[in-house]
């Protein structure tokens, strides 16, 4: 079981920073937080550190506070099926095969040589539309542009 130390303690400590006492800083050429040895100090602040790795002289910075945070909850991996179901909920009239000659609205089923069945989900251009097939997989899918 291990101690913690009063908060008294480790101030009091913080504050008894001497010349040749070794501190953790960060070193600009290690690039990480490592320990260093106080060659110069102002009231009770190292100004001047020498890295105990590398052996580089710099100004005393402070190593980062690591600040932990809750875990975001990831977002649920979706199964094919239920992309699929989720996609079918919001289809409308019956499946046409895709054209590149023909415009589609979102929620319009269609069918699809190589893909399949699909939904369009989302309209991203006047010349592309992201369509959802039965086996869950999202393609964007392209019309020709007339009049150009």
């Amino acid at each position: 079981m291990s101690k913690r130390k009063p908060v008294e303690e480790t101030e009091s400590k913080a504050s008894r920073v001497e010349v040749g006492a070794h501190v953790d800083a960060s070193c600009g050429k290690c690039k990480s937080v490592t320990s260093h040895i106080v060659i110069a100090k102002i009231d009770a602040t190292p100004t001047r550190v020498e890295c105990r790795v590398c052996a580089a002289v710099h100004a005393y910075r402070a190593p980062r506070r690591v600040v932990k945070t809750a875990p975001t909850p990831r977002a649920e991996s979706r199964t094919p099926e239920a992309i699929w179901q989720d996609a079918m909920k919001r289809a409308r009239g019956a499946a046409v095969p895709y054209s590149t000659r023909e415009n589609y609205a979102v929620g319009a089923r269609l069918t699809h040589a190589s893909f399949g069945d699909g939904v369009v989900t989302r309209l991203s251009s006047p010349t592309v539309c992201e369509v959802v097939f039965e086996t869950g997989a999202v393609k964007l899918l392209m019309r020709e542009l007339r009049g150009t």
